[in-house]
């Protein structure tokens, strides 16, 4: 199995710099005040992810630095792999703890947390995943990951209201053809060539690549309430979701619908994702009313 790196050259383990090369090309010494200690953070910080930065040799030494910053770092990295493993279960079961503790290194050392909500921390990894040569042999991992984002992201996505079916109930055929409705801020729609809700509600059957077959699917992640959604998707259902995704009236998501299969059911389609919250006003805030 080669490294789990990707492609891209502007990490370790790549032929660009590293961030802590980045960071020895100048800035201030430790002892230049606030701007010095800015500089000392920010190269500590990188250092932990990446390669130690030899600024760390101006600190007051006893003997145990380099111990302490390799414990530090050490839990920095198990607390890290920690919220990957939490955020990417089916990534976990399908290629194994030992790899997937591999693949996690390699990420934090590529892509390290930006801000101190973690929740928000792995956004990248399924595209560092489609980078990475020697996990091409599970051709759908990305997507599975892919997938698996969409539902964390959801927890964090704004709240906004619901359009009330009732209140469409009166309209005129033609103008609820004319109305645009959007999806909530927290659904997403992943397509993809492989069965990726399939296998993530049972990705142990994916460990070995061979027993999975290419079929397009694609799946519905929201949070219209409490708890987050993840559906699979008649290809119909897809598409008809995708136009008002685009900003499609209606009537436009309708025939986009309607094309992909002229026997799908949408009207039930439409009745059981307004009853379940699916849809917000077109041009509206959070409560509903317009912008």
């Amino acid at each position: 199995m080669g490294h789990l790196h990707s492609r891209s050259p502007g990490h370790p383990g790549g032929d660009g710099e590293s961030p802590a090369a980045h960071g020895r090309a100048g800035g201030s010494a430790p002892g230049d005040g606030v701007s010095g200690l800015a500089e000392l953070q920010r190269r500590f910080a990188e250092s932990v992810a990446g390669k130690p930065d030899p600024i760390l040799d101006a600190l007051v030494d006893d003997g145990r630095q380099a111990d302490r910053f390799d414990v530090y770092r050490n839990n920095t990295f198990a607390s890290l792999r920690e919220v990957l493993a939490n955020t990417f279960p089916a990534i976990v079961a399908i290629i194994g703890e030992d790899l997937f503790g591999r693949l996690s290194a390699a990420f934090v050392r590529h892509a390290p947390p930006r801000a101190n909500h973690l929740l928000d921390y792995g956004a990248e990894l399924p595209g560092f995943i489609a980078l990475s040569e020697p996990l091409q042999r599970w051709p759908f991992l990305a997507d599975v990951a892919r997938l698996e984002w969409a539902v964390n992201a959801a927890y964090g996505a704004p709240e906004a209201t619901p359009v009330d079916p009732s209140g469409l109930s009166g309209l005129a055929p033609v103008d609820l053809m004319a109305l645009c409705l959007a999806l909530h801020p927290s659904a997403a729609l992943i397509a993809s060539d492989w069965p990726v809700h399939a296998i993530r509600m049972n990705p142990q059957s994916a460990a070995d690549p061979a027993a999975i077959q290419p079929r397009p699917e694609a799946a519905l992640v929201a949070r219209p309430e409490t708890e987050v959604i993840c559906l699979p998707l008649h290809p119909a259902e897809q598409a008809f979701l995708a136009a008002l995704a685009e900003g499609r009236t209606l009537g436009e998501a309708a025939e986009r619908c309607q094309q992909a299969d002229p026997g799908f059911d949408l009207q039930g389609a439409l009745a059981r994702h307004l009853a379940g919250g699916l849809f917000v006003r077109a041009g509206h805030d959070e409560e509903g009313e317009p912008k």
